[in-house]
């Protein structure tokens, strides 16, 4: 009887921690908050009228946000991807050109992109078509 409790509490203990790695490594955009927290997401985009931000967390299978936040652009400390080598975030430009960089930060009313370890590029929201996250 000991042994089976054990096998139980057992299983019950990795299934808990299940749901917690999983979200611990999913692949998309983390947005590290000037208080410390961070949130993660798989897509990126900004309201116009209100220059806030809508991160989707999850989908449907069509497509459709299932949960998502909103946070003041303001309130971002920094934007990056996660943490694997072969993943990027695409900036899409108007008139066809792009941008994949690993890290970005928002001033206002330009996004400030990250390409190097030591140099920026300052691109207006006005030129940014999409931002997406791509493996």
């Amino acid at each position: 009887m000991k042994k089976a409790t054990l096998v139980l509490g057992c299983l019950f203990v990795l299934m808990g921690a299940m749901p917690i790695r999983a979200q611990d490594s999913p692949a998309g955009f983390i947005i590290t908050l000037k208080n410390g927290s961070s949130v993660r997401g798989k897509t990126l985009s900004r309201d116009d009228a209100t220059g806030r931000l809508r991160l989707t967390m999850s989908e449907s299978s069509g497509g459709e946000a299932k949960s998502y936040a909103i946070i003041a652009a303001e309130d971002t400390a920094e934007i990056k991807s996660s943490a694997a080598e072969s993943d990027s975030i695409r900036i899409k430009l108007k008139g066809g050109s792009d941008i994949r960089c690993k890290e970005f930060s928002l001033n206002g009313d330009s996004v400030s992109v990250k390409l190097g370890s030591a140099s920026r590029v300052e691109v207006p929201w006005s030129e940014i078509e999409s931002i997406s996250f791509a493996q």
